[in-house]
């Protein structure tokens, strides 16, 4: 059944997703959450563990929201590749953007790569995560899983533009309800350990948001 709502215009989103590649970001976060940032070999065990659960969502996609499989022959490097019509119409009926094309790798290596960081910019900051991540549940869990499993890569910036300057407030972690809801899926991709860092940093608003702020030039 495909429950793709029949829009003719996006919703409005206040936090845009943002994609880096740069390790540092990774860093960051780690101090700032107090999880300690393993090496790439143990983030792509855990990003392996996440798998199952990765084309579980991607499953969802498929029965539930009217998602196809857009690859006639496999691509290795990918998880999955699926693609959807845009659900935002003019009046006339016709789509406002091109097709939906959301993929995923099958390593989590390739989320660091220079020759993959253009078409992973083009995944996160395109139309599935700025706007279908507000009414499509199985996007929010990508998201979401994403920030558990690579803490930094994949963050939600909201500006708010003041008299004094610049306001910029990064979210790193989804919120403690979603971990709730989703803690047997985590425990079994993260144990019980990893799983009580994460629950105790997206707890904190000190910890799992930061606020940065650029002065207003005169």
């Amino acid at each position: 059944m495909d429950n793709t709502p029949n829009m003719q215009t996006p919703p409005s989103s206040t936090a845009q997703v943002y994609f880096s590649s740069d390790v540092r970001n990774m860093d960051n976060w780690a101090r700032r959450t107090g999880i300690p940032l393993t090496t790439a070999e143990a983030l792509g065990t855990t990003y392996a563990r996440a798998h199952k659960w990765l084309m579980s969502l991607k499953t969802q996609l498929i029965q539930q929201h009217g998602w196809q499989d857009a690859e006639a022959v496999a691509d290795t490097r990918m998880l999955f590749t699926v693609e959807a019509p845009s659900p935002w119409r003019s009046p006339n009926g016709l789509p406002l953007s091109p097709k939906l094309r959301l993929q995923l790798p099958t390593h989590a290596s390739s989320f660091f790569s220079p020759e993959r960081r253009v078409q992973w910019q083009m995944v996160f900051h395109s139309d599935i995560f700025a706007t279908q991540r507000l009414i499509v549940q199985p996007i929010t869990d990508i998201l979401n899983l994403i920030q558990c499993l690579l803490t930094g890569v994949v963050t939600l910036v909201y500006e708010e533009q003041l008299p004094q300057g610049t306001y910029t407030t990064t979210r790193g972690l989804p919120s403690v309800q979603w971990l709730t809801n989703n803690q047997a899926a985590l425990l079994e991709v993260f144990g019980h350990a990893h799983f009580k860092q994460l629950w105790k940093a997206a707890n904190d608003r000190t910890t799992s948001f930061k606020v940065d702020f650029e002065p207003r030039r005169r």
